[in-house]
């Protein structure tokens, strides 16, 4: 015969020792410090992100890696505000912060991490670019994805450039490298040709 009061008593004792946690042994040395030197670091690792970085031709979009939900970055949202939603869903400030002047659509800031760039122009996000594995466009299309997967997921356009094999999609610019793309961008962008 069921009984919820048995079952709901044996479930409060199953979480009561499971969650008593173990004591440290007190013979434990304390880290010694000589003096005049640094305390020892302890570093704890980052907690991960709940959102992850989703590539987009209208900005970006930060995808709760939970429940699957995104929220848009559009182009001209506030730099400052776009950089630090990227930097806390990328685990950290940009590897590399500065101004390029001597792009075509004029000299713009941008913020690196781990090979996305974000674009900036007075003050708002105005494009991204990427050039090495990370974040994908939402059919997982990204840096390394093979011609095929490309293919395969969107309908492009291909050109020979000065820049080599570039295709466009819906807003979205990239490089074929050997079958593979290397390059991915939309919005301003900072392209030598």
């Amino acid at each position: 015969m069921f009984r919820p009061a048995a079952l709901i008593a044996v479930s409060a004792l199953i979480l009561v020792a499971c969650g008593e946690a173990a004591e440290e042994p007190a013979s434990a040395p304390a880290p010694s410090v000589q003096p005049g030197a640094e305390a020892p670091a302890t570093t704890a690792p980052a907690p991960a992100s709940t959102r992850a970085v989703a590539l987009d031709p209208e900005g970006l979009r930060l995808v709760d890696r939970q429940s699957g939900s995104t929220a848009t970055l559009p182009f001209g949202q506030p730099a400052e505000q776009v950089a630090a939603m990227v930097g806390a869903a990328m685990a950290g400030a940009p590897a590399e912060r500065g101004t390029n002047s001597e792009c075509g659509a004029g000299p713009l800031d941008y913020a690196t991490w781990n090979g996305l760039t974000l674009w900036f122009q007075n003050g708002a996000f105005a494009g991204w670019a990427a050039n090495a594995a990370g974040p994908t466009l939402m059919s997982g299309v990204g840096v390394g994805s093979s011609r095929a997967d490309l293919e395969g997921a969107h309908v492009i356009e291909v050109q020979e450039t000065t820049l080599g094999t570039e295709f466009s999609f819906g807003g979205i610019y990239g490089i074929l490298e050997d079958g593979r793309v290397s390059n991915l961008w939309a919005g301003v962008s900072c392209n030598f040709r």
